[in-house]
């Protein structure tokens, strides 16, 4: 047999694994108990302590389920660490929410680094939504469909204006800050798709935690 696989390692590293997809709440109930999976809660407290010590700022919000959409333990996230707002907030399980407050961590860092000016806001376009992949009825169903999954379209800054996922790029700065945010997202979400990847993406970066056998990523 071959080898086993290296461990991971860097900041993907340590975060868990996303939580389990909710039951298709569309099937038909059992009709033998015998049949009747038990399925364990799920338990994000551990996650929404990392949350907090991150410095975001959330709620919890009551489950979602429609149809084979869902998510047991939604959050409504507003804040990140350094008061940087979401605009508008962000409907997330706390896997992906915790993702998204570690990227903006590094995001902040390369502001201040690459274009002298304080992160402030992200421009939020999708985070929960019952719909397909690139919004095709025919698709599987997106991870925006289990509040894992968030589009970022844009920046905001304090001290000069704001930029948007995919503009920019004549601009060796914007161009070089957005590149940086894109491949440092890589390693905190399994799917990373933005500007090139394909048509559907070409104006805002999609980041999500869709689970792939052996652990793959895609980053795009």
């Amino acid at each position: 047999p071959p080898p086993p696989a290296a461990p991971e390692t860097g900041p993907a590293a340590e975060m868990p694994p996303p939580p389990p997809r909710p039951a298709d709440l569309s099937a038909p109930p059992a009709t033998s108990p015998a049949l009747t999976l038990t399925v364990a809660p799920l338990d994000d407290t551990a996650c929404r302590k990392r949350l907090e010590r991150l410095g975001a700022t959330f709620e919890a919000l009551p489950p979602i389920a429609n149809g084979q959409c869902g998510a047991e333990k939604p959050l409504k996230l507003t804040r990140l660490s350094g008061d940087v707002a979401l605009t508008p907030p962000a409907t997330l399980v706390c896997n992906t929410a915790e993702a998204l407050a570690r990227l903006a961590t590094e995001a902040q860092e390369a502001s201040e680094r690459i274009l002298k000016a304080p992160l402030r806001s992200l421009s939020i376009g999708t985070s929960y939504e019952c719909r397909g992949q690139n919004h095709d009825p025919e698709a599987k169903l997106s991870e925006h469909s289990f509040a894992n999954g968030v589009d970022i379209m844009g920046y905001g800054f304090e001290g000069r204006g704001p930029i948007k996922v995919g503009a920019g790029l004549d601009d060796a700065a914007e161009a070089t800050f957005q590149a940086a945010i894109r491949a440092k997202a890589c390693g905190f979400f399994r799917t990373v798709l933005g500007p090139g990847s394909d048509a559907a993406h070409g104006n805002h970066l999609h980041l999500d935690e869709r689970e792939r056998n052996a652990g793959h990523r895609l980053c795009q």
